[in-house]
């Protein structure tokens, strides 16, 4: 298989996904718009959810079934470990920070810092019958509005 080759297994196309991901602390889905490149046990790919656009960057495992990712934003970095299905991608997320500088604030506060460090994610292939990249986009710009207003800034 050359290296430009897309993936062929049925459960990772390259292509439009679309997904989510939650907070430890809520169950609250963020959704995200996504595009992925599957080649030859590496992803690759691009997308936009309610923080901003980010980069994707990874390494998957087809006798496993396990994924490994990197979503890089301008300002920081998240990693994605999961599980490949027919439903899709899905799995855990954490930011690997430092928040150690938090550690004298009072610990209510501390706590609900954590929760923001990590949770899960659920991502699939875009069918025929799901929304639009546009109805998508709109609901992340709505998201991130509720995200302003309801998240502390620190």
């Amino acid at each position: 298989m050359k290296s430009t080759d897309n993936e062929t297994h049925h459960f990772l196309p390259s292509g439009e996904w679309e997904g989510f991901y939650c907070y430890s602390n809520e169950t609250v889905q963020h959704k995200m718009s996504i595009e992925l490149s599957f080649a030859n046990s590496v992803v690759s790919g691009s997308g936009i959810d309610d923080i901003n656009s980010f980069k994707w960057s990874g390494n998957y495992n087809l006798e496993q079934f396990k994924i490994s990712m990197v979503k890089k934003y301008a300002t920081h970095i998240i990693n994605y470990k999961g599980d490949i299905d027919e439903n899709g991608i899905w799995g855990l997320w954490d930011n690997p920070e430092d928040i150690s500088f938090f550690n004298d604030y009072p610990p209510a506060f501390l706590n609900k810092v954590k929760a923001m460090t990590h949770g899960g994610f659920h991502i699939w292939p875009k069918t025929a019958k799901s929304e639009s990249k546009e109805e998508i986009r709109e609901e992340v710009k709505e998201s991130k509005k509720l995200k302003e207003f309801y998240i502390p800034k620190i």
